[in-house]
């Protein structure tokens, strides 16, 4: 069993006490469920001196909802948020997102903000260092060399949260804390194309809640494949969405994609093809615009082809 290093743990009972703190602080990290930190931080892949609970702080464990919008706190474990009765109700897809989650152990303890925020994953990166250390490390961890992408200039980590692809379908926003204040960005403004440097964050900046929109007049589909059926991370992440009209027919649609680069993808001119209901036209365009890297054990190649599969298989439950 790999032993965690030593490091201080903070717990505030407020946000302004933890932007403070996360303000002072020498290399301070967020810590919330630490189903994703913690096991990074045996493996060597972080080592902070400080980490910051928001455990204590109870706005970030809140779930409310109006007709106006659904406030979900980045601290709420993703089983709550699944068994809550108005995301059963109204946001329905997201609940199925979070109830994919590794292990129901798992989804007690991991939070919707820790997932929103889980850092890229790679076959050569999420290893110990003994590992590690036999190949000189890697780009985004004590090394040089990018191992997916010898030649090329950039780390190509993967973005591997379930729950984020059924987010950006639902034009969720999120709302980050400093001690310079607050502000609310769309989700799909945080990601970048850069494994290492994934999310555009300000420095003493937290993730404090997700804020999702009225329910759109819309079915959604997500479906996650994984090695296993639990457990395991996603090869490909799929969600697709069928806009209606008042009498309930397809006007158009979106479809995002993940776990085959450092940012979830939304695939471009698929609207039509699904109003149409013009499903393999559709599956086409996804995997025309899908790369997948050698970041996982399983074929590149394979994951590709699954892309035509899975949006294919999407866009059918969705009719």
């Amino acid at each position: 069993m790999l032993p965690l290093p030593s490091f201080d743990l903070h717990q505030p009972v407020s946000l302004s006490q933890a932007t403070a703190l996360l303000s002072d602080l020498e290399s301070p990290r967020i810590i919330s469920g630490g189903t994703d930190l913690l096991p990074s931080m045996k493996y060597g892949l972080f080592n902070p001196p400080h980490l910051v609970s928001t455990r204590r702080i109870e706005s970030f464990n809140a779930i409310s909802g109006t007709k106006e919008s659904l406030s979900i706190g980045a601290g709420a474990s993703l089983s709550s948020v699944a068994a809550h009765p108005w995301v059963v109700r109204h946001y329905p897809t997201l609940a199925a997102a979070c109830s994919t989650v590794a292990t129901p152990t798992i989804q007690g303890m991991g939070t919707l903000g820790g997932n929103v925020m889980l850092d890229t994953r790679c076959l050569w990166y999420n290893q110990s260092t003994f590992w590690r250390s036999a190949l000189g490390g890697c780009l985004k961890c004590d090394g040089e060399i990018c191992h997916v992408a010898p030649k090329g200039q950039g780390c190509y980590a993967v973005h591997s949260a379930d729950t984020v692809v059924v987010l950006l379908l639902l034009n969720a926003e999120i709302e980050l804390a400093s001690v310079h204040g607050t502000r609310r960005i769309p989700l799909d403004s945080l990601y970048t194309d850069d494994g290492i440097h994934w999310a555009l964050l300000e420095t003493g900046e937290l993730l404090t809640r997700i804020v999702l929109p009225p329910p759109p007049r819309a079915r959604l589909a997500y479906r996650k494949l994984r090695a296993r059926g639990s457990i395991d991370y996603p090869l490909l992440l799929t969600a697709a969405r069928m806009d209606l009209d008042e009498n309930q027919q397809p006007t158009g649609g979106r479809v995002v994609l993940s776990a085959l680069g450092p940012r979830p993808i939304e695939v471009s001119n698929i609207s039509e093809a699904i109003a149409e209901s013009k499903h393999e036209e559709a599956a086409e365009l996804a995997w025309s615009q899908a790369f997948p890297m050698p970041t996982h054990q399983w074929s590149t190649p394979w994951r590709k082809k699954m892309v035509r599969v899975e949006v294919g298989r999407a866009l059918a439950e969705l009719s």
